[in-house]
């Protein structure tokens, strides 16, 4: 079995081998193409290129075609900066926001992404989970409004307008998944879910049916959320999967995850944290136990966020291998 249809039994809980691991590798694999970040994601040759040379020496399950929260704010008027050589960019003020009807080809960047996207899954999509990566509803609408909530309901139907486009070009381009990020504000995505909850889950339904119209799995990425939410976020809008980022799991934690995913028929996506090596192979023994065990048809493992460009290919090497050999 290859890594794609391992990645696609995961999301239909009918995955019977060792889980598949998907990490975030965006800045790392700006480092493996030695070119600067900002350089490689405005050229598709570069881009696509970097991408399938860190999947190449690594040999992980998934290619994520970004990790960057940015693009759709800049559509929409915020500013953004670039930290450094291969630190995905962030947004550094929205006060020329615009909330206006909008479309992906405004954006060079969205263009450069997608012309990125379409190569990796020519070259690479036979064998290789392509997952393609946007921002969420609820994390957009609060990175252009910041506090000022007066605006909330046509910034909602404006953004809601622009993703239902972008994620109809990426379908189109036949990528596996698409990760809808609300990682980017943290344990607020429950309450700012909740204060507008009619309105978001009139949008997530729209974006969720279109990924399933082309036969893609829409899967979304939270931070630091309780687990006694899920079954209620599940009621609400309904992934095929949960990726449940900064979290640190017990055997019991995942005992509980597990019941989720046999009751609910959802998949869930499991940290690994990258940066503090004894943390993560204390918690890789924990998941990589539980899972060899219980045989988990729905848990996979992620990075717990962008792999830091930094993280050492001995240590990538070595966890990888584990998790095959698992």
């Amino acid at each position: 079995m290859n890594s794609k249809t391992a990645f696609k039994n995961t999301i239909k809980l009918m995955n019977s081998e060792r889980p598949v691991f998907v990490p975030f590798v965006y800045g790392l694999a700006a480092r493996i193409g030695q070119i600067p970040l900002q350089e490689m994601v405005s050229d598709a040759g570069y881009y696509s290129h970097s991408l399938e040379e860190a999947r190449d020496l690594f040999k992980y399950d998934g290619i994520i075609n970004h990790f960057d929260a940015t693009i759709e704010a800049e559509v929409f008027g915020c500013d953004v900066e670039w930290p450094d050589d291969y630190t995905a960019p962030r947004v550094s003020g929205c006060r020329q926001v615009e909330l206006r009807e909008a479309n992906p080809e405004e954006s060079g960047r969205i263009q450069t992404l997608l012309e990125a996207t379409k190569r990796t899954v020519m070259s690479r999509g036979r064998d290789v989970a392509i997952i393609g990566t946007i921002t969420g509803p609820v994390s957009l609408v609060k990175a252009l409004l910041g506090d000022n909530s007066a605006n909330t309901e046509n910034a909602i139907a404006f953004t809601g307008g622009f993703l239902t486009k972008l994620v109809k070009s990426l379908c189109e381009l036949r990528v596996d998944s698409i990760f809808f990020r609300e990682d980017p504000i943290g344990a607020g995505y429950r309450d700012e879910l909740l204060s507008h909850q009619k309105p978001y889950a009139d949008i997530y339904t729209t974006l969720f049916n279109l990924v399933k119209y082309y036969n893609g799995s829409p899967l979304l990425i939270v931070k630091d959320m309780e687990m006694d939410f899920i079954s209620d976020l599940h009621r609400l809008i309904a992934p095929v999967g949960l990726i449940l980022l900064g979290k640190r799991f017990s055997e019991d934690d995942l005992a509980y995850l597990q019941k989720l995913s046999d009751s609910l028929k959802i998949s869930f996506g499991l940290p690994l944290a990258l940066k503090d090596t004894s943390e993560l192979w204390e918690q890789f023994a924990v998941i990589s136990q539980y899972a060899s065990k219980h045989r988990p048809a729905g848990f996979f493992y992620v990075s717990d966020g962008d792999v830091p460009y930094d993280t050492s290919p001995e240590v990538l090497h070595e966890l990888i291998a584990k998790i095959q050999n698992g």
